[in-house]
């Protein structure tokens, strides 16, 4: 995404409903899953200004690395205390086969920029045996709008799409299921009616502040949502397709 787009990024995510409540998903399922005494190492692969890295709290408190390819992304994300990233790309990483026992992926396989084969066999590389990959990519192919154009997504998906690509990566799906539901209907509206609202002009994200109202409310939104998700809720649509997957342990011969 263009310079401008990871000013804005940087600007709100620390503090940002949508961002936040991200973070509290990852670390509430990953709390599920953890592995006895939690996490050691953990790679952010594509991690835009250093947000999650600085912020997710994680069983284990795991020594955690972030990998970004724009230097723009790294340079705004120096700036955070004791946030640790390097250059390079999701599909050739600069690290050793079974480095991490978690690798997060956030809004990455979607991006223009990446082929999705690659990026997840750099992942399974990278992983030990039983480790796991926490990922999300926008839904809904038919929501493509001028937020896309902005960050570069390339393609949105369906459940079903996800788990197969995981699955034929190599890595077994833990968990699967659509993120902020409830303000689908609404979100949806708002992404057809932007279609086409800036002709000829530069495209922009919907990333940016918001009123403490509007953060308020959308927060106490997600909450239900996950509220309704823990009591056995399910929901057939979202802004989001969420995955943890695990790589497979090795067998004996």
């Amino acid at each position: 995404m263009n310079p401008r787009e990871y000013a804005a990024l940087f600007q709100v995510e620390d503090q940002h409903w949508w961002f936040v409540g991200l973070r509290r998903e990852i670390a509430r399922e990953l709390a599920r899953i953890a592995p006895r005494g939690g996490f050691r190492r953990w790679l952010d692969a594509g991690s835009g200004t250093g947000g999650l890295l600085a912020n997710l709290e994680l069983p284990g408190r795991p020594a955690g690395i972030g990998l970004e390819i724009a230097a723009e992304g790294v340079r705004l994300a120096r700036k955070r205390s004791g946030t640790r990233l390097t250059f390079g790309s999701v599909e050739r990483l600069p690290f050793v086969d079974e480095s991490f026992d978690l690798v997060t992926s956030i809004d990455v396989l979607c991006h223009r920029n990446v082929e999705e084969s690659r990026a997840l066999s750099e992942a399974l590389r990278c992983l030990a045996p039983d480790g796991l990959f926490v990922v999300q990519v926008p839904a809904f192919d038919s929501l493509r709008g001028e937020h896309d154009a902005a960050v570069w997504t390339n393609r949105r998906y369906r459940l079903g799409q996800i788990v197969r690509l995981l699955e034929e990566a190599g890595f077994s799906v833990r968990r699967r299921f659509y993120r902020n539901s409830i303000l689908f209907p609404a979100a949806a509206l708002r992404r057809l009616r932007r279609r086409g609202s800036r002709p000829g002009g530069e495209a922009r994200s919907d990333v940016g502040p918001v009123g403490l109202g509007v953060d308020l409310l959308f927060s106490a939104v997600l909450r239900a949502e996950e509220g309704l998700r823990a009591a056995g809720g399910w929901f057939p649509f979202g802004l989001s397709v969420f995955c943890i997957a695990q790589k497979k342990t090795r067998l004996l011969r």
